[in-house]
């Protein structure tokens, strides 16, 4: 049985968005330091296995012909499927679904479509929901059968004009079609439709399939169908409350109920029991590990703590069980295995405490494989001793371990290891490449002084370069005032070209402009200035009480429609995540707006934290206010989520809250209003980039009750993108 989109949302596509970094050259192994709180040793990988093979078969091609994502999916019948995603010239993302060769990646077969989602696989039938210029009919989306060995494509049938929410076993598949509001079952072996059940909308948040049972999430009510012929064994409302199955077990449906876990009786739907604050992740030994801020090991029969680990906190994926351990991974970059007693074997440290982004894949043969940031670790299960890692040109995507070979897919393409290779002493310095990254240059600011000196630095890589350049040709470089870039009520921002030490150097400028202000602008860029050293933070970089020096980020901020919707939205992950860390000291930003998440190449940082909320009183609301901030109330991190929300919604649709841009987002809304449009704006409405699940994850966040969004910036995060792939 495939994993459940639920566990795919947390697994897989962490770190998963449509759009992607260009495509650079072969990824480094990386010599990585292991700290353990345990044996309290310092060892480094001495190797690491090069790759048998990688997709593209040179990494160093050009970005229009080499896959910016690759995603492999299943291995059948010595055929690895893998679904890629490019882009080209700034137009709309491209999909294709190809099958490779395990033994050498030569591509076999392959299939391209403008839309696709995440298929499952059933006895080497992969079944997908995808649509294709060629074979679809303007909007609507097909389901397709392809058998994985050889690329045959064994039927194709209407789905609705969306259904990317799969399940199969070996004699159907389940879908949820918008067309009619319907569950759906068809044939594997035809096509044909089996039975269809009605559930009257199509916020369908999950499927799960289960000893001949299929539990439907939508939204406020779960219903267990039977699975052979479609008629309902009950359903299960909490009211207004929104439901999501995480785990389904012989004695317990296991649900998340805002938050809580509940565990029901799959008999009837009665409540059996339930635990404040978790998510689970069952094994078979009677237990249910909850987790969240702790992890926690329960008795499946009546929901009894049976001990609680409180030093992982925040855990940031489904733990795995597996050789008499607990593995997990937590937002501060660390990777730990906790015996099934309750107590800690190991911890293992990585080198990017800031990207809380990390999955832990599996534990096979003694060895665990998991992701963080662009990296693979592979740590021994015993001790947690770093067996090798590599570290690929973008963000990890997925993996699959088979018996005899490791696929790493990564932003940059997809990267094939020999499980059974000797390692080869082939290990690629990563200084340079750590001391670039944002961990990196909060260690190297430390040596150098600040870590708002380092930043200073960074943003200013092209400005050398220019100035290089015209010292060749003997001409000086315009110091000052260069232009104005952005002004609001009290302040305006000037780049700005200074002369250092280093030589010319470009800012951002920004003073103050009404004198009304200057106490609450003092105090409040001073305590902005304290946090300079946070990575992802803008710093800092001098101020005088009435003015300040950002550094100079050339590519603007989310405001600026120049890049596509998808890259945006992976900038706006890049900002949860610099939120989502603040929030874990105790930071509110308040102010979040698409003008404070900045950008520079794909550097990503998030300004105006202190500032935007001390003058917010001085100015008129502004549209991304929550609705507590309207009212002059208390605020918190779902303030942020509220904001950020907002921010997702503008950038999916060009408009701000007040301008109804979750009217946009509302497909019922977007049809009335094609269905009544001109030919241009019809054009302009009937963009993919939204989708009914989309405008469930911002309307969520953007719930005007604080109760009814999202507990944290990361839930939401999750949320997004799994949401934003599968659009």
């Amino acid at each position: 049985m495939n994993p459940s989109p639920s566990s795919l949302s947390r697994r897989g596509f962490l770190t998963t968005t449509a759009t992607l970094s260009a495509t650079v050259g072969i990824g480094n192994a990386q010599r990585t330091t292991r700290r353990t709180t345990t044996m309290g040793t310092s060892t480094s990988s001495e190797g690491a296995p090069k790759p048998a093979w990688t997709f593209p078969e040179s990494m160093e091609s050009s970005s229009d012909e080499s896959p910016r994502l690759a995603y492999p999916i299943a291995v059948e019948d010595g055929v690895l499927a893998t679904i890629t995603v490019k882009r080209t010239d700034g137009g709309p993302p491209q999909y294709a679904l190809h099958g490779l060769g395990v033994e050498d990646g030569h591509e076999k077969w392959s299939h391209e479509f403008t839309v696709i989602t995440l298929p499952v696989v059933e006895d080497g039938t992969m079944f997908i929901s995808a649509r294709s210029d060629e074979h679809s009919d303007g909007e609507a989306r097909q389901l397709v059968a392809i058998d994985v060995a050889t690329g045959e494509i064994r039927w194709r049938k209407p789905a609705g004009s969306y259904s990317a929410r799969l399940q199969a076993d070996d004699e159907r598949v389940y879908l949820v079609s918008n067309e009619g509001n319907s569950v759906l079952a068809l044939d594997t072996e035809t096509g044909e439709r089996a039975w269809g059940y009605n559930i009257g909308g199509d916020d369908v948040s999950n499927l799960i399939l289960s000893d001949g049972t299929l539990y439907v999430s939508q939204r406020d009510i779960l219903y267990a169908l039977s699975a052979a012929d479609g008629t309902k064994r009950w359903e299960k409302s909490w009211g207004q409350t929104s439901i999501y199955v995480e785990t389904v077990t012989e004695k317990n449906v296991f649900c998340r109920v805002e938050g809580d876990l509940w565990a029901l009786d799959p008999a009837d739907g009665s409540e059996r029991w339930s635990v404040t604050d978790g998510n689970a992740m069952v094994t078979d030994d009677g237990r249910v590990y909850v987790w969240r801020e702790t992890l926690r090991a329960v008795d499946a029969e009546d929901g009894a703590i049976i001990w609680q680990y409180d030093d992982v906190t925040p855990v940031s994926v489904d733990p795995v069980v597996a050789d008499g351990a607990v593995f997990g991974a937590n937002r501060q970059g660390s990777i730990y295995s906790i015996a099934t007693d309750g107590t800690e074997r190991w911890t293992f440290e990585t080198d990017v405490p800031d990207n809380y982004y990390s999955i832990i894949l599996e534990v096979r043969d003694g060895l665990v494989y998991a992701m963080l940031g662009k990296t693979l670790y592979v740590l021994s299960a015993e001790d947690g001793s770093l067996e090798w890692s590599f570290t690929g040109p973008g963000r990890a995507v997925s993996t699959i371990v088979t018996h005899d070979d490791v696929f790493f897919g990564t932003r940059g393409g997809l990267y094939a290891f020999d499980r059974h290779h000797s390692l080869v002493s082939t290990v690629v310095d990563g200084t340079s490449d750590f001391f670039s990254s944002v961990p990196g240059m909060a260690l190297s600011a430390g040596v150098l002084g600040t870590a708002a000196f380092a930043a200073y630095r960074r943003f200013n890589d092209d400005e050398e370069a220019a100035t290089a350049d015209a010292a060749e040709s003997d001409t000086e470089p315009e110091y000052g005032r260069l232009d104005r870039i952005a002004a609001d009520e009290f302040t305006e921002t000037y780049r700005v070209r200074k002369r250092s030490d280093e030589g010319p150097k470009i800012v951002a400028a920004r003073r103050l402009t009404d004198p009304d202000v200057a106490e609450p602008f003092r105090s409040a860029t001073e305590r902005w200035a304290e946090m300079s050293d946070r990575p992802g933070v803008v710093p800092v970089l001098e101020t005088d009480g009435e003015s300040f020096e950002l550094p100079y980020y050339g590519d603007g901020s989310l405001a600026d429609p120049s890049r596509s919707v998808e890259e945006r939205l992976d900038a706006l992950s890049d900002a949860n995540a610099v939120v989502h860390d603040a929030h874990g000291d105790g930071l509110i930003h308040g102010g979040l707006t698409p003008e404070s998440v900045l950008l520079d190449g794909d550097d990503v940082a998030v300004a105006d934290w202190e500032l935007a909320a001390a003058l917010a009183e001085y100015r008129d609301q502004s549209p991304y206010a929550a609705p507590e901030q309207v009212a002059d109330g208390e605020t918190d991190e779902r303030t942020d989520v509220y904001r950020l929300g907002a921010i997702a919604a503008f950038v999916l649709t060009g408009k701000t809250p007040a301008d109804e841009a979750l009217d946009m987002l509302n497909p019922e809304y977007r049809a009335a209003v094609v269905a009544g449009a001109d030919s241009d704006e019809y054009e302009s409405l009937r963009s993919d980039a939204v989708s009914s699940e989309l405008y469930d994850v911002v309307s969520t966040a953007m719930a005007e009750d604080p109760d009814d969004r999202y507990g944290s910036v990361v839930e939401f995060d999750d949320m997004l993108r799994w949401a934003a792939f599968r659009a």
